[in-house]
């Protein structure tokens, strides 16, 4: 009944604006406890208000002056009406936007697409009014707040706005950074610029206590949907997908001297003059903002700094630090802004330290930082705890990275081969298999590192080498000796073993692929054993059974005989009770 209700009521406003009272009591159905109902109400309040949008009738009406004032009474009466639709239309956003906090998704994606519906269409209308391209942010704005607050932030929300709006338009993605960055400052209390805007906007300015679990909120929407930004464009030319249009439809740059798409003076000027002059003029041609690389760059690189500077959780810095050098650095205007949070991640200690060397290694060779303890932090890493970490494999790919330069001090590398040799006599079998050729490849890069080999082997009491010092230039690495791998010959585990005697042979194999080991565990080797062809059967101590219950003659006959003397009646087992 309530859904015909509300059938009537929407005829009843596209019959007659005499009936326009009926949005009050579509708004009133709007927060109602049945699904359906609110289901219907809020589709029917967006063609009820789409057509109104498009028409310009609940734009908001110029302040008054004195022109105003002399308006006759009918005129009046229009800008009442006007203010009032506006009113309930407002209402209506906010309560579309609640929506989205709601458990159900079912209710949650339907009102996403009406917001976006909703933001194409203002957009179309101001851009038709001002004569250029217009974005609606304030309407976006609250959209965006909306998600970053959601606490029911379900996969459907996620995937839905994810896949449909923000990783296809380069506008909806420009302006969600950009109210991001905002609103993840504002409530940090480190919000300077002015143009703060949408719900509880004054609350943002003068509030800085933000609630823990507010940030914490924050943080895990944001990330979830930064996690899922896995392109961004690389040339202004692949900026070509708009969601409220092409800025510059016609390929035509224009003059957008005179506004600052939200943008300062000073960022303006930096951020939007292109290199080209008009050749009638000699004032400097501006292209859109949406159109410059540099633009989107920037928001990209303020967000992510906003989101650094949150409370991190454990399981989201672990993530972070695992994209930071694909995703993050490689589209930031000035990668040396990370410099701090990497620094600090990798002297932290730990599976931190291992994920964030990556992205340190990244700005010390493409971007010039200078870290002169890289290698001496990276030594400290080399501890048995890192034979047990999860991302082992991970972390010595990136070493021998780190290690391929045959400019690197002799002394320095034999640190390092001392040091892998050392923890392989506490380590499991799936990590020696990786230390083992690690080894080999060092030893065949830097030749002068074999006297470690040929130096007479010793044991742990006599080795000059200092496992306790934390310079690996200081050690003693160099004039010790391998004496560790001749231990793991006589390895347990015959894949160490074998791999071991590699040092027995000379040096005239090719150096290993580190990629056939990294991924090797307790479970894959018992796998190679139990797949592995044999020779013959293994001898064994006593007649292997052949079932679990198979029982022979022998073991029968003397199964009888035990029942006869216990007088049972044979072939008792077989009758019916």
């Amino acid at each position: 009944d309530a859904v015909d209700q509300i059938r009537l009521l929407e005829r009843q406003v596209a019959e007659s604006k005499a009936n326009l009272n009926n949005i009050v009591t579509l708004l009133q159905y709007c927060e109602s406890d049945s699904s359906k109902v609110i289901h219907a109400a809020i589709h029917a309040l967006f063609r009820v208000f789409s057509p109104m949008l498009s028409r310009g009738e609940l734009q908001k009406p110029k302040k008054t002056t004195t022109a105003t004032l002399a308006l006759e009474e009918q005129d009046k009466k229009k800008m009442t009406v006007a203010l009032w639709l506006r009113d309930n239309y407002i209402q209506y956003l906010q309560r579309t936007c609640e929506i989205l906090n709601m458990p159900e998704a079912g209710l949650q994606i339907p009102a996403l697409k009406i917001l976006m519906d909703l933001l194409k269409l203002e957009s179309s209308h101001l851009t038709l009014l001002s004569g250029g391209h217009h974005f609606a942010n304030d309407l976006y704005y609250r959209i965006v707040y909306a998600l970053l607050n959601c606490i029911n932030m379900s996969q459907h929300l996620l995937s839905e706005f994810v896949e449909k709006y923000f990783g296809l338009n380069d506008d909806l993605r420009f302006y969600f950074l950009k109210n991001t960055a905002t609103i993840i400052n504002a409530a940090l209390g480190t919000q300077t610029r002015k143009d703060v805007k949408g719900p509880q906007s004054k609350k943002q300015k003068t509030n800085n206590r933000t609630p823990p679990e507010k940030l914490l909120l924050l943080l895990e929407n944001s990330f979830a949907i930064m996690e899922t930004l896995k392109t961004m464009p690389t040339a202004a030319k692949e900026l070509d997908e708009f969601w409220t249009g092409h800025p510059d439809p016609n390929g035509t740059k224009k003059d957008y001297t005179g506004d600052n798409f939200g943008f300062s003076d000073s960022e303006q000027d930096e951020s939007v003059e292109d290199l080209t002059k008009d050749t009638t003029s000699k004032r400097p041609i501006k292209v859109h903002p949406l159109l410059r690389l540099h633009n989107h760059q920037r928001v990209f690189s303020d967000c992510w700094i906003a989101i650094l500077k949150l409370p991190f959780t454990t399981m989201i810095y672990k993530k972070t630090l695992l994209i930071v050098h694909k995703r993050i650095i490689p589209h930031l205007p000035r990668p040396t802004v990370l410099m701090d949070f990497l620094t600090d991640s990798y002297n932290s200690g730990g599976a931190i330290s291992l994920l964030a060397l990556k992205g340190l290694f990244v700005l010390i060779t493409e971007h010039n930082l200078d870290y002169p303890d890289f290698f001496k932090k990276l030594y400290k890493l080399f501890d048995r705890n890192l034979m047990h970490a999860k991302y082992r494999a991970r972390f010595f790919s990136q070493v021998d990275i780190f290690l391929s330069s045959p400019l690197l001090p002799a002394q320095l590398v034999a640190a390092f081969i001392k040091r892998m040799a050392r923890l392989g006599l506490s380590s499991p079998p799936a990590s020696i298999v990786i230390i083992i050729p690690f080894i080999y490849n060092l030893l065949k890069r830097h030749p002068t590192c074999m006297q470690m080999i040929h130096t007479k082997a010793v044991s742990e009491k006599n080795d000059l080498y200092n496992h306790t010092e934390e310079d690996p230039m200081k050690c003693n690495a160099l004039q010790s000796s391998l004496w560790e791998i001749k231990t793991l010959q006589t390895h347990f585990a015959p894949n160490v073993s074998t791999l071991a005697r590699i040092f027995n042979e000379q040096f005239v194999k090719p150096s290993y692929n580190l990629e056939d080991f990294l991924d090797h565990t307790y479970a894959t080797m018992f796998q190679n054993e139990i797949i592995k062809k044999r020779k013959s059967e293994a001898p064994m101590a006593v007649e292997a059974p052949k079932g679990l219950f198979v029982v022979d003659d022998t073991t029968e006959a003397a199964a009888q005989d035990g029942d006869q003397e216990r007088g049972v009646v044979p072939g008792w087992e077989s009758w019916e009770f």
